[in-house]
């Protein structure tokens, strides 16, 4: 066999390999072979919106990092090196003032609630001892901050410092004025993911119940909800404000309860009163139904007829005692108990001793 050793052979080397690819293509393409087997046109690129532009959110800004006020949690720091890392465990934000009730809450919260399949971060506000009550574990952190700007302002300041929203898809907001989980003896769920299940591709907000007064919105004791619901009540664009504010129409003060116009839009904001806190609140839901989406309530009147929230004025505020449809909400039906209405005492006192007897513990029901 004669080598190619010369400049004249070596310089046709190209031209041969080019011609026998082109034979090669030629042969597949006569065959039917599908040459890109492996990739995906635009058009059926799967969408996930933490790599899409959504037309509700405005621009988010870049966060000013700050030093860090707690240390990092387990996953998260397992992952440090890695500046997109996004977790799949939830984040659950649980807001504390001191009040005995809350104390009360908090401690039944830390004996049935945590569990492993989740991290949780206490936000304890103004002068308190109770951090000192919780475990220690890797995902579980807390952090103390001034008493300013009600719950929803304290979650905003938290999430969006150092961009910890970012570093998750899944979240719950909650606070210290209700009780639970209150689950029935042959229940094996887990209460976080009862909640979480709720979010879908259409329902971006859930919690206990809705509130018919004012305006119809899902009570702010506990929130559950997704990486595009938190853009938008963080940075909701000025198209989706302006669409909201036609939908809301001419401001009428409600005689009974003194909510004030919108002037803060999502909860990226910190109210000085307590009617500016509800505010936010009240509004909140409807800036989510403004951006196309459905909200969801675990009570189940709320899933009584599909009408509900066209016909539910007449019964308003269901926590208060019998405006439940002549009944005081159960536990059972929503996961958690507003503690701090009057609404069941001996309910709230009987399920409360049962589950301390039985012993019930989220992290026998609740797993990755």
């Amino acid at each position: 066999m004669m080598l190619l050793s010369n400049n004249q052979t070596r310089a046709r080397l190209p031209w041969i390999g080019a011609l026998c690819a082109l034979f090669l293509i030629w042969s597949l393409v006569s065959l039917g072979v599908n040459l890109k087997p492996f990739t995906i046109s635009l058009d059926d690129h799967p969408l996930d919106h933490l790599g899409q532009p959504d037309k509700n959110i405005g621009p988010i800004p870049i966060a000013k990092f700050s030093p860090p006020k707690y240390p990092a949690f387990e996953d998260q720091a397992l992952h440090a090196n890695q500046s997109d890392y996004v977790s799949e465990r939830p984040l659950i934000l649980y807001a504390y003032f001191e009040t005995e009730l809350a104390r009360k809450n908090l401690q039944f919260y830390i004996k049935h609630a945590l569990h492993n399949a989740a991290d949780f971060l206490f936000i304890f506000n103004g002068d308190t001892d109770a951090d000192k009550l919780l475990p220690e574990a890797g995902n579980i952190r807390s952090i103390h901050r001034e008493n300013k700007c009600y719950d929803l302002g304290a979650f905003a300041e938290v999430l969006t410092t150092n961009d910890l929203y970012k570093k998750y898809k899944r979240y719950i907001t909650m606070n210290a004025s209700i009780r639970g989980p209150f689950l029935p003896y042959w229940s094996q769920g887990c209460w976080s993911d009862m909640y979480l299940s709720k979010i879908t591709e259409d329902t971006k907000l859930v919690g206990m119940t809705m509130n018919c007064n004012i305006r119809n919105h899902i009570q702010s004791m506990i929130w559950a909800y997704d990486r595009t619901t938190i853009e938008i009540l963080l940075f909701p664009s000025a198209d989706l404000v302006k669409k909201y504010k036609e939908i809301l129409g001419p401001y009428v003060l409600d005689p009974v309860t003194p909510v004030p116009a919108m002037t803060a839009p999502g909860i990226n904001s910190c109210p000085h009163e307590y009617w500016d806190a509800v505010a936010i609140e009240v509004y909140a839901t409807g800036l989510i139904q403004a951006a196309g989406y459905k909200v969801d309530a675990m009570m189940f009147a709320f899933h009584s007829s599909e009408n509900y929230q066209e016909t539910c004025k007449e019964n308003g505020d269901v926590l208060v005692h019998e405006r439940y449809y002549g009944m005081d909400l159960h536990p059972y039906d929503t996961v958690f108990a507003k503690t701090n209405r009057g609404i069941g005492p001996l309910v709230l006192e009987r399920l409360t001793d049962w589950t301390d007897g039985n012993g019930y513990t989220s992290y026998d029901r609740c797993h990755i």
